[in-house]
Parts: structure tokens; C-alpha cells; sequence
């Protein structure tokens, strides 16, 4: 295997390793701690939109099984999701 390091996300703007590798070093756990809000925030607003996916999806399925006579009050919407997924992608 190969492991690769690399400073970037450490430096407050693009080349200052070259230029004050100092000053990078110094504030590494304050770059490092914003690196990882960001990153964060970033993963919490993936979920949201698959969340929203998820739910429009289920919406639609709603929508094409409320015509139907011989559904059952209650059953799960997102059900037949996977079957449906399925049925698109192949």
C-alpha cells in the first residue's frame, strides 16, 4: 500500500508552506479545527439532501399508489423504493 501525506488543508492559503512553513505549523490546530467544522457541516448537508431524496421519493410513491383501490391504510410508502431504484437502473 501507499500512504500519501499532504499539508494542504493545513495552510490558511494556497502556497503559504513555501512561503512561511512557520507560521503553518503554528496555527495548525486552529486550520486543522476549521478543516473540520467545514467538513462537518459538509457531511450534515449531504444527509439533508438525501434525506429530501428520500422523502420526495416517498411523496411520489404516494402519489402513484393513493389512485390505487386495493391499498392498505398505513403500509410503509418508501416500501417498493428499492424496487422501483431497481427497475430504473436496469
Amino acid at each position: 500500500g501507499r500512504i500519501a501525506l499532504s499539508t494542504k488543508t493545513l495552510e490558511p492559503e494556497p502556497g503559504d508552506m513555501l512561503r512561511d512553513p512557520k507560521r503553518v505549523f503554528e496555527m495548525a490546530e486552529e486550520t486543522a479545527a476549521r478543516y473540520h467544522e467545514r467538513m462537518e457541516a459538509e457531511r450534515k448537508a449531504r444527509e439533508e439532501a438525501a434525506k429530501d431524496i428520500v422523502l420526495g421519493l416517498g411523496d411520489s410513491l404516494d402519489d402513484l399508489t393513493s389512485s390505487s383501490d386495493d391499498d392498505s391504510e398505513g403500509s410503509d410508502p418508501l416500501a417498493d423504493v428499492s424496487d422501483n431504484l431497481d427497475s430504473l437502473l436496469s
